[in-house]
């Protein structure tokens, strides 16, 4: 019962979030948090991009999301099936387990973001201003 009313809050809150992110665009209205690493340094960080990219993807500018955050769209696929894999999970009444990822993948995960994050700084494509 408490994983699957847990469950029901974060699907109110992805609700409210994305309604609230479809209407509002982020950098023009509404409430959206600055990213501290670029106010500091001026460089983009692997998140830089992420909340303008999901307004484009739910107003179905892929293309646009894309160049705000190529990351996002590459992982996708994977946070959507993890997410409905979670959510199988908790609606059959089994217990997720607390760390379902070897070693070797997180420290692959770990090189891509931070490889990312180094990549988003230089001036090939898409990260060209």
């Amino acid at each position: 019962m408490y994983r699957r009313s847990t469950l029901a809050g974060i699907w109110l809150l992805l609700i409210a979030g994305g309604l609230y992110l479809f209407i509002f665009e982020p950098g023009r209205t509404g409430f959206f948090p600055v990213c501290l690493f670029r106010l500091v340094t001026g460089l983009t960080c692997p998140g830089c991009g992420t909340t303008r990219a999901l307004h484009q993807i739910m107003h179905g500018h892929f293309e646009t999301a894309f160049e705000l955050n190529p990351l996002l769209l590459v992982a996708s696929p994977f946070l959507v099936f993890a997410f409905v894999r979670y959510n199988l999970m908790v609606l059959r009444g089994g217990a997720p387990r607390k760390n379902a990822l070897r070693a070797p993948y997180i420290y692959a995960l770990f090189f891509i973001v931070v490889g990312f994050w180094i990549f988003r700084n230089t001036p090939f494509y898409p990260f060209v201003s």
